[in-house]
């Protein structure tokens, strides 16, 4: 079963990371508790032109086992909540493999855009929690690497 404060403190430790990574090439500030309602993490700031970003990030250990990302498309089943697929208001998606070391750094739009055609050819998975699930499809990673504008490593 899907242990949620497990998870968080999980995805926190490597949101930390992350920031420490990602902070060469922008500067990089955490959101309020109403950007984190809306599926955004964190918003960078390039340097060089002082763009900012709105990003989301995921990280998955299951995915360097299995070959495939989980794409949440419903985040709580009872009451039909969606999920960060389809309700982030994130402009880039960071997906971080861990036990690999490997980022992929994915526009939101296009992932978005990609969904209709998955769920015609990728499985669906539910995910069980305390009194509810969440449910995704299982797309592989070669998927994540062709949308991909970036895939570094940690």
């Amino acid at each position: 079963m899907y242990k949620f404060q497990e998870q968080l403190a999980i995805g926190e430790e490597n949101e930390m990371k992350l920031d420490s990574f990602l902070a060469k090439w922008f500067d990089i500030d955490r959101v309020s508790q109403e950007g984190q309602r809306q599926g955004i993490d964190r918003l960078f700031t390039r340097r060089d032109n002082k763009v900012t970003y709105r990003v989301e990030y995921k990280t998955d250990f299951t995915a360097s086992r299995t070959g495939n990302a989980f794409i949440e498309t419903v985040s709580v089943d009872t009451q039909q909540k969606p999920g960060w697929a389809l309700h982030s208001q994130a402009d880039f998606l960071i997906y971080f493999l861990p036990l690999d070391g490997l980022i992929y750094a994915i526009r939101m739009p296009q992932l978005r855009a990609q969904l209709d055609s998955w769920k015609e050819r990728y499985p669906l998975r539910s995910i069980p929690n305390k009194g509810y699930s969440t449910i995704g499809l299982l797309v592989p990673l070669r998927e994540l690497e062709r949308l991909a504008v970036q895939v570094l490593c940690l």
